[in-house]
């Protein structure tokens, strides 16, 4: 039997909210798993890039076969998640931040193509518009574990309890899905959808959303570094940095989606990276601690409403059976910007210093302006 639709749609909502509970306690935890591991800048983004690594050939094998086994990629996905999960507060040292990182971040590209082509389904089968809202849950779900966890810190708890119950948040969510999605018919082992050929409108827009998964993961994996380390500021303020992100970023999708009726996709992202630019020029100007998370808000606001935008558009244009190795090939350009970002900027900051981290961030935005407004042509 189908669930009805508000428990399919719910359902949803908490596999992107425990998904954002991970990415929110990590980006928060990130500057003690740096000092216990004893990590330079450069090394640490390194070991972040693990992640994204890990991440592309699993996309590549989820996006060949997800059509037969999409009533249960998402639970399993989430369920190698969570042991990520556990692992990063249990294994000491670079190797183990390594091998936890891998196996997250494997999971985590598995999960978000599924979740992706999911939202997908159940948009087409209820009515519902949803890719903004789910995308806006994600932060407002990170930012919330940002805020927590970074108190949490302060109060001296230790990671183990902070990860265990991001553990459990990922565990009930697959538990939902599991029984939201297994209705889901799976397509004949004949059946083998051909991988979407990246050209013209669609190469444009995984550009787009490689660039912004680059200043995404800019923030999240470095803004609470920024504070505590090099604006000294305390680990609570350390953790509202990245929240202060994640707020933006839902913010700006939440917006999208009130407007997107009478606004297109690729002026909303146009206006999108003017507001990113805007953002990360304030937080490289380097004011009070104050403006500097106000900074991370509006460029969390400029980067937020474009994947959703992107990942829309390509559902659009790839109705049915053909969206899933559209968004699948999209997801898997997006995650390069995903890889590159912790290394690239990890070297940067290590040779020169955070403001030019920043400016890096500022060039990635005009980047995002200026292939928005070929798409059209394409």
């Amino acid at each position: 039997m189908t669930p009805r639709a508000g428990f399919q749609i719910g359902s949803l909502f908490a596999a992107y909210g425990a998904a954002g509970v991970f990415w929110g306690a990590l980006a928060a935890s990130l500057p003690a798993l740096q000092a216990r591991a004893a990590l330079s800048d450069a090394t640490l983004g390194l070991a972040l890039g693990v992640m994204a690594l890990a991440a592309l050939p699993v996309m590549r094998v989820f996006g060949r076969h997800l059509a037969r086994i999409e009533h249960v990629a998402i639970p399993a996905a989430m369920t190698v998640f969570a042991i990520g999960a556990a692992l990063v507060p249990l294994l000491p040292g670079l190797s183990g931040l390594l091998v936890a990182f891998a196996i997250a971040g494997g999971a985590s590209g598995a999960l978000d193509i599924s979740l992706n082509n999911r939202t997908a389904r159940v948009e087409r089968d209820t009515g519902a518009r949803l890719f903004n809202r789910t995308h806006a849950l994600f932060p407002a779900a990170s930012l919330c574990a940002a805020a927590v966890t970074g108190w949490a810190r302060g109060q001296g708890v230790p990671l183990g309890v902070i990860f265990g119950v991001v553990v459990a948040s990922l565990v009930l969510a697959a538990a939902l899905e599991a029984r939201a999605g297994g209705h889901v018919t799976p397509a004949p082992r004949t059946h083998r959808p051909e991988p979407a050929p990246l050209r013209g409108a669609l190469l444009l827009l995984a550009v787009i959303a490689a660039a912004a998964a680059f200043n995404e993961a800019a923030s999240q994996g470095w803004a609470a570094i920024f504070v505590e380390r090099v604006r000294d500021g305390t680990p609570f303020l350390a953790g509202l940095a990245p929240a202060a992100y994640t707020l933006g970023l839902s913010a700006g999708r939440l917006l999208a989606h009130a407007v997107e009726h009478r606004i297109r996709a690729m002026p909303t992202v146009r206006i999108a990276a003017v507001a990113a630019a805007i953002g990360f020029a304030g937080v490289a100007a380097g004011g009070p601690v104050p403006l500097t998370l106000i900074a991370f808000f509006i460029a969390g606001a400029g980067v937020g409403p474009v994947e959703p935008a992107v990942f829309r558009a390509v559902a659009t244009r790839n109705d049915g059976q053909g969206s899933g190795p559209a968004l699948a090939a999209v997801t898997s350009v997006a995650y390069l910007g995903y890889l590159l970002s912790p290394p690239a900027l990890g070297f940067v900051a290590e040779g020169l210093g955070f403001t030019a981290l920043w400016l890096t961030c500022i060039a990635i935005a005009a980047l995002v302006f200026a292939a928005a407004s070929r798409v059209r042509r394409a």
